[in-house]
């Protein structure tokens, strides 16, 4: 009886929305980890990163977040000192107008359906809009169902379609 408590749903603590800390090597880290598998959970085929390609890639947040973070940015979600969710955003010129690509967005399994996605996309337009963004672009794989509901409730639109062939 004394383990009955370990099937209680836990409390939810307050959701913190924040940007990452580059001058924190382990933050850094599990946001790459966490980017890295919004590539997994879209895609079965997923070829997970090697330990040193995950440590070039965290290297080039660090980078880009201390030389120009008018042009990057990296928001996390963390529930009661965990990170949960992350988005990770990049100013660019798209049809000669500057905008803001949605590199990667995941939340962690356990978190979703609380409006954790929503929120970091919601960050990340107000962060975008901040930096003098036209407008906001993103790409969801065919098969992400929720992802593309997600989008279509915050008034994306399907701008172009990127089509794909194998050659084996």
């Amino acid at each position: 009886m004394a383990a009955a408590w370990k099937t209680r749903p836990r409390l939810a603590m307050a959701i913190v929305y924040r940007p990452i800390d580059p001058q924190d090597p382990a933050e850094v880290h599990t946001f790459t980890l966490f980017c890295e598998n919004s590539g997994r959970d879209s895609n079965e085929g997923h070829i997970p990163d090697s330990d040193d390609e995950r440590r070039k890639k965290s290297g080039e947040i660090i980078t880009q977040l201390t030389r120009d973070a008018s042009k990057h940015h990296c928001l996390a979600a963390f529930d009661d000192g965990s990170m949960v969710g992350v988005i990770r955003l990049h100013m660019m010129t798209i049809d000669k107008l500057p905008a803001c690509h949605i590199r990667a967005l995941w939340v962690h399994p356990d978190h979703r359906g609380r409006g954790v996605a929503t929120k970091l996309k919601e960050l990340a337009e107000t962060w975008a809009r901040a930096m003098g963004s036209a407008f906001m672009d993103t790409n969801v794989r065919v098969a992400n169902e929720r992802m593309i509901a997600l989008n279509t409730r915050m008034g994306y639109e399907v701008a172009r379609l990127n089509f794909r062939k194998r050659l084996d």
